[in-house]
């Protein structure tokens, strides 16, 4: 699924801003430039975005990709230090909306904390995820 990088909650508007006067829009836009490493170095340095930031954009990108999750619940697992499909899905629905809760009081954050109900669909279907993560 792609997303307008704006749809993403926490992101400086002047990096959006940076992001499309590159012609990077959308999540699509931001994977083609992320796997290509020479073209990447690049892109650091003419949008001004430093590489930690284009990182968790990528980041995000990546973990919006899977079935279900989308923009919404990107910031609290990155801050719960998953940063795509691979270690998503090294936990079960269950530990994950644990170690969500227990991330979400530790830094008080106020970004949505999916429920199992929520999670639960992430699960259920990994050959698209899987497909999509060897894309990356």
């Amino acid at each position: 699924m792609t997303y307008k990088i704006s749809e993403f909650q926490n992101i400086d508007p002047g990096h959006i801003e940076k992001l499309r006067e590159a012609g990077v829009e959308t999540t699509d836009d931001l994977m083609r430039v992320w796997a290509d490493q020479p073209k990447r170095a690049a892109f650091v340095e003419k949008t001004g975005i430093d590489l930690e930031h284009f990182t968790n954009l990528a980041s995000m990108s990546r973990l919006a990709r899977v079935k279900n999750v989308g923009p919404k619940y990107v910031a609290v697992l990155l801050a719960a230090g998953i940063d795509g499909p691979k270690s998503l899905f090294e936990y079960t629905p269950e530990t994950l909306i644990k170690r969500l809760g227990e991330v979400a009081v530790e830094k008080n954050l106020a970004s949505p904390v999916p429920t199992l109900e929520q999670v639960s669909p992430w699960f259920t279907d990994p050959k698209p995820v899987a497909a999509v993560a060897a894309t990356v």
